[in-house]
């Protein structure tokens, strides 16, 4: 996969499959549990907290609110609400698969060293991508990328990060970056 930094980690590591959506998507075992996702490589428990939880049968969508926090392994998510909404099973009846999920607000996701945050963030299985908005800050280590909205096809394994899309404004992505100190072989 194509990485944000020079030298660094990938900053998204799709063996991880760590995007920021799959992690909310593993909250769905509460009301569907056949649309399981994992996380983390390593499996594991799932622990989801949040201040309310609201499901919607006739609209197949799921909602965490206030204070929502989803642990799995070394991955975290922090937002102030999730949401998720299902396609129906094949045949017509019941909750499928995950077709989109939303986190909104203070919106704060980890794997391991590797942080994004933002104010929103969108997962469409379609397509397979993720896009988070807002003042995006991006880091890993010491190595730091700013702008206002960061889009990752996890099948590609592209990740892009613009300034100020669909707008005429002269935003910037900015980039701190600190090479590896070891000498070239």
């Amino acid at each position: 996969m194509h990485t944000l930094f020079t030298k660094a980690p990938d900053i998204m590591s799709r063996k991880h499959t760590s995007t920021l959506m799959i992690m909310a998507a593993l909250s769905l075992g509460a009301v569907a549990p056949q649309a399981w996702a994992q996380l983390s490589p390593k499996r594991g428990p799932i622990s989801i907290g949040s201040d309310d939880f609201a499901a919607s049968e006739p609209e197949r969508l799921q909602t965490y609110t206030g204070r929502v926090e989803i642990l799995q392994d070394n991955t975290r998510l922090r937002a102030d609400n999730v949401k998720m909404f299902h396609g129906t099973k094949p045949g017509g009846t019941g909750w499928g698969e995950v077709d989109r999920i939303e986190a909104n607000g203070n919106l704060y996701f980890v794997n391991g060293t590797q942080v994004i945050k933002g104010d929103k963030a969108v997962y469409t299985s379609a397509d397979d991508t993720m896009v988070v908005t807002g003042d995006v800050i991006v880091t890993q280590g010491e190595n730091v990328m700013t702008g206002n909205r960061l889009v990752y096809n996890v099948a590609a394994g592209r990740t892009t990060m613009d300034a100020t899309p669909g707008t005429q404004s002269k935003g910037r992505v900015r980039a701190v970056l600190y090479p590896d100190s070891k000498p070239a072989q």
